[in-house]
């Protein structure tokens, strides 16, 4: 085996997106106003990719990942029990954050907006209780085990398959979103490290295209 260690900041990144934009949804909703009906309608398709980005992540753990840390460490049954547990209660409480964030979007103009403010407020606390609880708790029991288990190479392979599983949205949001909330160091790291057409795409079409996708989550500021 390599002496390389595994590159583990994309999955400390993914976690960053994900618990910084959960607070900020909450921010976002509590602070909107009837007026936003244009804004909210563009969130919940920002947020619908949110959510297919947190189950395809979900996806790469449950299908390639994990089968592959447990085959080299069978201490981590336990902990991948909990994880299992977390992945279904953070996939409920996404649905009904996009549920309570169309309704909201919806209720613009009527008279049940108060109700329904409060509510997708409520559901967004809810869900970022869980992305933080479950991230944090799969940083401290799964990815010291990656370090442990796998060279670098072993780990960069299970993220080809993993990429491959999960399809196309990899590369039109996720990778985008990630590389939005890394520092100007990091995104020059990690976009050193693809092929050149890629950084021209990223550069050209992928990155603007989340810049529009993701408009509504900066209007307010």
């Amino acid at each position: 085996m390599s002496d390389r260690r595994p590159d583990l900041r994309i999955g400390y990144l993914e976690h960053h997106a994900m618990r910084t934009d959960a607070a900020r949804l909450i921010q976002l909703v509590d602070a909107a106003r009837p007026s936003d009906s244009a804004r909210l309608t563009g969130l919940t398709r920002w947020y619908a990719a949110y959510e297919g980005a947190i189950h395809d992540h979900h996806r790469a753990e449950d299908m390639v990942v994990y089968p592959a840390l447990l085959d080299r460490d069978a201490s981590f049954a336990d902990a991948e029990a909990e994880l299992d547990e977390e992945h279904h209660l953070l996939a409920d409480r996404l649905a009904v954050g996009g549920e309570s964030l169309a309704g909201l979007a919806d209720a613009t103009g009527r008279g049940r907006w108060e109700r329904d403010q409060e509510q997708a407020v409520r559901a967004m606390r809810a869900l970022e209780a869980v992305v933080g609880r479950h991230t944090r708790h799969e940083e401290a029991v799964a990815f010291p085990r990656y370090s442990a288990a796998f060279s670098a190479e072993e780990y960069d392979q299970l993220g080809k398959v993993a990429w491959k599983l999960v399809g196309r949205r990899a590369i039109v949001f996720t990778g985008p979103w990630v590389l939005d909330h890394a520092s100007t160091d990091e995104r020059a790291q990690l976009l050193a490290s693809q092929p050149s057409l890629l950084r021209l795409v990223y550069r050209l079409a992928l990155r603007p295209r989340y810049q529009r996708l993701a408009g509504p989550l900066r209007s307010a500021s």
